[in-house]
C-alpha cells in the first residue's frame, strides 16, 4: 500500500554547520519558514544525547506540524514519538521493520537504480538518490552520481525520489526537472544566512515544500 508523503523539501540536521545559532533554533525557524519535513543525521551523538535533541525537534515539529525522520535508529524514533525512520542503503531490511507500519514512515538512502528497485520492491515509502552534486556532507559516497543517474532512478521507480546531495535551490529544479518529487538538503539550509530568502527559493523551485 502507497503511503501519502506530504513534503517535497527534507531539512536534514548537522549541527556543525549551524554558526552562530543551535540546531535547535536553526530547525526552529526552518519550520517557522514552512518547511515540513526535519530529518535528524547526528551520527556522532551518544543515544542520550540523541534521544535529548530528537524530543527537543519532536515538540518543535509538532508545533508546526511537520514531520521528523530519525536516521537509521527506530529506537530513537519509537522514544521521541517521531514520524519516520530513514534506513542507510545497507540497513536493516523492511520486513524486519514491518510490525510498525502503522505508527512510522520508513525511507531508504540508495546510490543506484537497482537499489532503487529493491527498495521499492522491499515497501518503502520514498527513497533518497545521491550524492546527485559534489558535496562536502557526501563525499564518503564517492564521485556525483548526476541528474542523468537520478532521471533513470526516477523512471525505475514509482515510489517518491528525493534527490540529494549539494542540492541549492537553482539545482532543485534541475532535480525536478529530472523528475525527482523532491529533494533533501544540509549545508543550504543548515548554513543559510537568510532562511526566509532560501526557503522561498526552495519553494519556487518545488511547487511546494
Amino acid at each position: 500500500m502507497k503511503r501519502t508523503i506530504n513534503f517535497r523539501l527534507i531539512a536534514i540536521t548537522d549541527r556543525k554547520l549551524c554558526k552562530g545559532s543551535s540546531v535547535i533554533d536553526r530547525i526552529m525557524s526552518i519550520c517557522k519558514e514552512g518547511v515540513r519535513a526535519v530529518q535528524v543525521r547526528e551520527k556522532d551523538l551518544s543515544e542520550a544525547e540523541l534521544l535529548s535533541l530528537s524530543k527537543g525537534l519532536r515538540t518543535i515539529t509538532l508545533s508546526f506540524r511537520s514531520s521528523l525522520i530519525i536516521n537509521d535508529r527506530l529506537d530513537i524514533a519509537l522514544l521521541s514519538r517521531s514520524d519516520a525512520v530513514h534506513i542507510p542503503e545497507n540497513g536493516l531490511p523492511l520486513n524486519i521493520l514491518k510490525q510498525y507500519r502503522k505508527k512510522l514512515l520508513f525511507g531508504k538512502s540508495t546510490h543506484s537504480v537497482e537499489s532503487a528497485v529493491h527498495a521499492e520492491e522491499d515497501g518503502f515509502d520514498y527513497i533518497m538518490f545521491g550524492p546527485v552534486f559534489r558535496t562536502s556532507t557526501k563525499v564518503k559516497y564517492g564521485k556525483p552520481l548526476g541528474l542523468k543517474k537520478l532521471n533513470e532512478v526516477c523512471g525505475s521507480v514509482s515510489i517518491p525520489v528525493f534527490a540529494v546531495g549539494g542540492i541549492t535551490p537553482g539545482r532543485a529544479k534541475k532535480c525536478i526537472d529530472h523528475g525527482a518529487y523532491g529533494v533533501a538538503v544540509i549545508s543550504a539550509l543548515m548554513k543559510s544566512e537568510n532562511l526566509n530568502h532560501t526557503i522561498k527559493d526552495f519553494k519556487q523551485a518545488l511547487g511546494d515544500l
